[in-house]
């Protein structure tokens, strides 16, 4: 039961990071046509804009990961079979570590506010807000996994 209620945190905390991501891409899709344009003409900026829908969706595919991992043990954890208890939660650890790596990879450099001195780009502002709160959700939704993986392991489910 105990851990039962650490994985609905878990898909709680999944859903607001969820959210973030949500807020973040639908303000990054404002400047789609711009970037867009400016890729015609720039390498750099084709780049940049790979990486930044890159980089979300390995957020988006490690939330989903870890929302599918979090339901699936709090509703069947002790039915699901002793290899599927344990690997979804390693899985879910890893894939939050590599999509943060990903991410924090290309977002760590960017400040948000730093473009505020530039007209209508306060919804970009917002996106890498909440990136950056994306990023800390994830930091926070891996250490859980680990933590739980050990809870399991001590008092099994």
């Amino acid at each position: 039961m105990f851990l039962q209620i650490l994985h609905l945190a878990q898909a709680a905390l999944t859903a607001y990071g969820g959210k973030q991501s949500y807020i973040a891409i639908t303000n990054l899709r404002k400047y789609e046509e711009a970037t867009k344009k400016l890729a015609e003409y720039s390498s750099t900026a084709e780049h940049q804009r790979n990486k930044t829908y890159t980089t979300q969706t390995s957020g988006v595919l490690a939330l989903l990961l870890s929302l599918f991992a979090s339901l699936t043990l709090a509703l069947r954890g002790s039915v699901s079979g002793f290899l599927p208890r344990y690997l979804y939660q390693a899985a879910a650890a890893v894939a939050l570590f590599f999509a943060r790596q990903h991410m924090r990879g290309f977002w760590a450099d960017k400040t948000p506010g730093l473009k505020g001195a530039v007209p209508k780009m306060g919804d970009y502002d917002e996106a890498q807000r909440k990136t950056q709160e994306l990023l800390n959700v994830l930091d926070f939704l891996m250490l859980t996994w680990v933590a739980t993986f050990f809870v399991a392991l001590v008092i099994g489910y």
